[in-house]
């Protein structure tokens, strides 16, 4: 009797998870925008794991920086971001500093980029 109730509870648990990475799913795809203090830069989010990790990179017109996505930031030789999703909220800490806050809004990815304590500005990015 407890096996079969684990396999109702793990189906009716399902379409929850489907959901939630369906509506993270929206944020795949190439994004142009405009940070403050950085300038223009990309993201080209090409997928999202059923953790919420984005998989993709950054790309950032100073200095022609490409960063890709990975299981941590990382500053040093990997030049690596963190990016998580939970349905319309995008997080991603950045591998030259600093943390990008976004919310999905239609075809616009719209936040903040924070960096320290000593600066916090807009950053948006269109669908392309």
């Amino acid at each position: 009797m407890r096996g079969r109730r684990t396999v109702i509870a793990c189906l009716m648990a399902l379409p929850a998870a489907a959901l939630a990475q369906g509506a993270s799913s929206g944020l795949i795809g190439e994004w142009q925008g405009e940070v403050d203090g950085v300038g223009a830069a990309r993201i080209f989010i090409t997928g999202v794991r059923p953790s919420g990790q984005v998989e993709g990179r950054m790309e950032f017109a100073l200095h022609a920086f490409v960063s890709t996505f990975a299981d941590k930031a990382d500053s040093g030789d990997g030049k690596t971001n963190l990016g998580m999703a939970s349905g319309q909220a995008l997080r991603i800490e950045s591998a030259l500093g600093g943390t990008y806050d976004l919310v999905l809004d239609g075809n616009t990815l719209k936040g903040t980029y924070t960096r320290g304590t000593t600066f916090k500005g807009p950053a948006t990015f269109s669908r392309r």
